[in-house]
């Protein structure tokens, strides 16, 4: 099933993505939905064929209100390269609630000298609450997957490396959607294509069979001291091709449109507008 969050004249709601258009789901919330003793299982009992049409609607992210977002840190040898580092264990790093943003939102430039940069990132949904998982049960805690775009202000990180809440937590810098797929509509994690696009134009392209820590691994290393609930979001990273490593440098500008995707999960767009 394909899950999106909405709103609508009578305010918020959840809805399925089906062949006749967005259907409302039971849940009034992803919230109320992860409270359940077990949301696959309760996703799976709905018949959305006798599930209400939704009219008009915005779509919003597909994240629950209390959710933590966990981002992943170079995690495709390309991107490592381009950065000039070297990787031997994950890097996690949390986002702010604030920045949060759905499909077809504004990111907002905080500055003109803000260089503001482009990450896809295929990203994974908990359906459970864990810890001290292991590589060989770390998927049963997966209840789905989006798409993420890692925003970031690259002269922040090029003046102070520490300064990360500062350079990819600003208020719109988190896109996440368009929707949240469940687990079993994507059987095969290992070859998942992984895109981004500024304005039409490929920038990024990848695929998750470069991951130097695949779902299984970043989740058992990640909940060995964390614990992780239901609707929590952990990122796995971005390949290379990123603005701020490009010749000449690419910065993103008010007007321009990102586009990231990942194949059989979905594509997030976003338009640049000024914050100044």
């Amino acid at each position: 099933m394909r899950i999106t969050r909405f709103e609508d004249a009578r305010g918020t709601g959840t809805g399925a993505l089906t062949d006749g258009g967005l259907r409302r789901l039971p849940w009034p919330r992803l919230d109320d939905l992860f409270a359940e003793p077990d949301p696959a299982a309760a996703v799976r009992a709905v018949d959305v064929r006798g599930l209400e049409p939704v009219g008009e609607h915005r779509l919003l992210a597909p994240t629950a209100q209390r959710c933590q977002l966990i981002a992943t840190g170079g995690n495709y040898d390309a991107h490592v390269a381009e950065g000039g580092r070297a990787v031997t264990e994950p890097v996690f790093f949390p986002a702010l609630r604030s920045s949060i943003l759905g499909p077809g939102g504004e990111i907002v430039k905080p500055a003109e000298d803000t260089f503001l940069d482009y990450e896809v990132e295929f990203a994974v949904v908990i359906g459970k609450r864990v810890s001290k998982l292991t590589p060989e049960t770390a998927m049963d805690a997966v209840f789905g997957y989006t798409v993420a775009n890692d925003v970031s202000a690259r002269e922040v990180m090029a003046g102070n490396k520490l300064q990360i809440m500062l350079a990819k937590c600003l208020d719109t810098f988190w896109p996440v959607g368009p929707h949240l797929v469940t687990a079993d509509e994507v059987p095969d994690l290992g070859r998942l294509k992984v895109t981004s696009s500024l304005n039409g134009q490929l920038r990024q392209s990848g695929s998750t069979s470069q991951l130097i820590f695949d779902v299984p691994t970043l989740l058992s290393k990640l909940t060995a001291s964390i614990t992780l609930h239901p609707g929590d979001i952990v990122t796995t990273g971005t390949p290379g091709g990123v603005g701020y490593f490009r010749t000449p440098p690419e910065s993103m500008r008010p007007g321009d449109v990102i586009t990231v995707e990942v194949e059989g999960v979905g594509a997030l767009t976003n338009r640049v507008i000024a914050g100044w």
